[in-house]
């Protein structure tokens, strides 16, 4: 028996079998998969990320299946009022998780950018060490109200509010590190971190207008700024 498994017998049956396997189901499998098609929706013109998919910036276009991204949208309908989530270029197959939602596109962009946009500047200030009192509560995402506070010369005390529901873009440390990273660290840290994290802000950036930059500006080189906690944005 041993010796019927080790001849030239045995081998060329067991080629010819899997000769046989080859030829009767697998490759048929295969030429069938090459030779099947779908149709597929085809972007006709350039979309810029942010524009709102409309029917006649799409067409249907039948394409050899195998190989293509079950990914590939097979409906125009699927696709129309969406939003494109980056830059689509003529001639491209449209993937689903290209588009989303005009309401979840805005969201995305506002996480983002943090309502970053053409009229608004970010301004770097330092920390007043007047407004100690929320050193420890303040984040970005805070809204502030900003106070200049002058020592007169019979050493009372002038208040003057001078800004009003001013955006807090992000907190640092005297190392540059945002406090919201540093409190993300903590919250992510699978076993108990034990490192020392300087969460004493020293500047804050805030995202405001040119003119309350400048504002900001003179308060922060007179050393008169006060600010004052209003909210935390939901």
């Amino acid at each position: 028996m041993l010796k019927f498994f080790k001849s030239k017998l045995f081998i060329g049956i067991i080629c010819l079998f899997l000769a046989a396997v080859i030829s009767f189901l697998l490759l048929p499998r295969f030429y069938a998969a090459r030779s099947s098609v779908r149709n597929v929706v085809r972007v006709n013109e350039d979309i810029p990320a942010g524009t709102v998919i409309t029917a006649d910036k799409l067409s249907l276009s039948e394409v050899g299946a195998y190989g293509l991204s079950e990914k590939a949208m097979e409906n125009v309908g699927d696709a129309v009022g969406f939003v494109a989530m980056d830059n689509l270029y003529a001639g491209e197959y449209l993937w689903s998780e290209r588009i989303t939602t005009e309401e979840e596109y805005l969201k995305l962009a506002e996480e983002k950018t943090r309502g970053l946009s053409g009229s608004n500047c970010l301004v770097t200030i330092e920390f007043p060490t007047a407004s100690s009192g929320i050193a420890s509560v303040l984040r970005a995402g805070s809204i502030v109200d900003v106070y200049e506070c002058m020592e007169m010369e019979d050493r009372s005390t002038s208040v003057n509010k001078c800004l009003v529901d001013l955006y807090v873009y992000d907190v640092l440390n005297q190392k540059l590190e945002s406090l919201d990273a540093l409190d993300k660290k903590l919250e992510e840290a699978i076993v108990e971190d034990d490192t020392n994290y300087d969460f004493i802000p020293k500047y804050v950036v805030f995202r405001c207008s040119e003119l309350q930059a400048q504002t900001l500006i003179r308060l922060e080189k007179m050393d008169a700024l006060h600010l004052t906690l209003r909210r935390t944005e939901e």
